[in-house]
């Protein structure tokens, strides 16, 4: 009888320790699960071919719309065609090169109506241009369509889930007058991973990162670290240094237009890997071997309500 009374008390009827270790090894599944599938959603196509890309597709890659656009913007300074006012507004400074790609004449078209750099990813022409770059490294297995990060973000919900169950756990073990503390590291924990997993995404398969990471070694004298200039690597070069290192390769090369310019100093992301499910997977484990004991629990009472 003492026996069933015992257990009466538990919330649930389940003994704290027991519903941490249940929890917590759900949290874990949730976090391997969702590992395991986006690597599959973002693992691309094995044939991708990296080292035939532009510079404006590398820094899409590494930083998506905007260090495109900068790109661009450092191609065309190098080959004079634009240049930047007093007044932070750009314009155009010579002929457009030759063999331009579709995003050069839209950055060089919107520079003619004298409008600022941050204001080019906004443009209509400059927008078009940067889905047609977007598309065309999707189809090559390169760059991760919004689709598959929607499929991935789905994961999120199973967070939620977990989280709301641990939110009900907690109420109900307040309102029994059961010790809650551990259970409350449980669901901060939970609720990191439910953001992670919603927040996380990416640009670049893994194909194109390990793609990604050759190029960056093979053009590693385009570093701002080594000074590059326009007179020894030329447009080309400048637009490249800029796509696999950012934005302070072009202030390296030619800081007064950057500074005119406004040009933000981002670096490139250097690869955006998908959720890393260890730290939340070993904090979940930490947290329900806490109360695997006796003695952490308050006299099986259990820290999980």
């Amino acid at each position: 009888m003492l026996f069933a009374a015992e257990v009466n008390t538990y919330t649930w009827g389940i003994p704290g320790p027991t519903f941490l270790i249940i929890f917590g090894a759900a949290l874990v599944g949730v976090a391997v699960l969702a590992s395991i599938h986006r690597r599959i959603l973002f693992s691309g196509s094995r044939g991708a071919q990296v080292d035939r890309l532009g510079p404006q597709q590398v820094a899409y890659l590494n930083g998506g719309d905007q260090l495109a656009v900068y790109a661009a913007l450092g191609g065309l300074r190098g080959a004079g065609a634009i240049a930047s006012n007093t007044d932070k507004t750009l314009y155009q400074s010579g002929p457009l090169p030759a063999g331009v790609t579709p995003l050069d004449s839209a950055v060089y078209n919107a520079a003619g109506r004298r409008i600022r750099s941050r204001e080019l990813s906004s443009d209509q022409w400059v927008m078009s241009a940067l889905q047609q770059l977007r598309d065309g490294l999707e189809s090559q297995g390169l760059a991760v369509p919004a689709s598959r990060i929607k499929i991935a973000k789905l994961w999120a919900l199973a967070g939620a889930f977990l989280l709301l169950v641990g939110v009900a756990r907690l109420v109900d073990g307040l309102q029994n007058d059961r010790p809650v503390t551990f259970l409350v590291f449980a669901l901060v924990i939970a609720l990191i991973l439910t953001i992670s997993l919603y927040r996380k995404t990416r640009r670049a398969t893994h194909a194109a990162d390990k793609g990604m990471t050759a190029l960056r070694r093979q053009h590693d004298y385009l570093s701002p670290g080594h000074s590059p200039s326009y007179a020894t690597y030329g447009a080309t070069g400048a637009a490249m240094g800029v796509a696999l290192f950012g934005a302070a390769s072009l202030y390296t090369m030619d800081p007064a237009f950057a500074a005119d310019a406004e040009i933000q100093r981002i670096n490139a992301s250097g690869g955006t890997g998908g959720y890393d499910s260890g730290s939340s997977s070993s904090s979940c484990s930490s947290s329900s071997s806490s109360c695997s004991g006796g003695s952490s629990c308050g006299g099986g009472g259990g820290c999980g309500g």
